[in-house]
């Protein structure tokens, strides 16, 4: 891997994706999670108070804005290269391949933070919290790149298992482990992201296991120290990136392959 390559990849990627087209999918996803917010308060339920605000916004920005996006920038960027024919190209090099996937994973990473940033200032005028305000922006606000690096290179793993039906695959692990195992109240739902996600802000907003908006239990989140829960997720992501150069460096990449 050459640091530079994989800078000019993310340059580069930076540059083609601000076009109008992106660029306006990207603002009707920052407005979708403060859409559904006033939505739900038009219907006469208060979000401001008690936590759920915040409890909301974690729901619509860190899981599922950030999810969304990424399924859309990270899970398919080896396949759009491929599709291209433009992967045969820049792969000559032995480093070529890990630097060209850490540049567009970082890139999509990236795009994907700010997006959730702008989603959670528009979403904080329509639902501001009565209690501890900033203290909830600054956690999610910390939240949505934690979110973006372990599920975006989570979803570029799937995407070179699975060329052609990369945001297929991703859909189907993200419906299986991060909603169905996520909110099974056993062992196992400590082993997805999200878990470890709503425990980071179960503790740095200050809630206790047993009172709280999200009436949990240890079986839903965890009294560890935070920077468990921070080295779980950054350790995760680097396995799956780990695995995706892995297997990239040692499959000879087609569009003729059935995957």
């Amino acid at each position: 891997m050459n640091p530079r390559t994989i800078w000019t990849v993310f340059r580069f990627e930076c540059g083609r994706a601000v076009t109008f087209a992106r660029l306006s999918v990207w603002v009707l996803l920052g407005v979708f999670p403060a859409t559904l917010l006033v939505l739900v308060q038009n219907n006469g339920a208060r979000l401001e108070s008690d936590g759920r605000a915040a409890v909301a916004m974690f729901i619509l920005i860190p899981e599922l804005l950030c999810c969304m996006n990424l399924l859309l920038a990270a899970a398919p960027l080896i396949y759009a290269e491929l599709e291209g024919k433009t992967w045969t190209y820049l792969a000559i090099n032995p480093a070529g391949k890990a630097s060209i996937l850490l540049g567009k994973y970082c890139a999509a990473v990236l795009f994907t933070v700010v997006v959730g940033w702008f989603s959670l200032a528009f979403s904080l005028i329509v639902a501001w919290p009565d209690t501890e305000p900033l203290r909830v922006a600054a956690v999610l606000a910390i939240l949505v790149p934690l979110a973006s690096l372990v599920y975006g290179a989570a979803y570029v793993f799937i995407g070179v298992i699975f060329l052609r039906r990369a945001m297929v695959a991703a859909v189907i692990y993200t419906i299986i482990s991060e909603v169905l195992i996520g909110f099974i109240p056993a062992l196992i739902n400590q082993l997805t992201m999200q878990f470890h996600l709503r425990s980071l802000l179960a503790k740095w907003i200050g809630w206790g296991l047993i009172a709280d908006p999200l009436r949990m239990n240890q079986q839903f989140v965890s009294d560890a120290p935070a920077w468990q829960h921070v080295v779980f997720l950054l350790g995760a992501a680097i396995v799956f990136l780990t695995g995706a150069i892995t297997l990239l460096r040692r499959r000879e990449l087609t569009l003729s392959v059935e995957v």
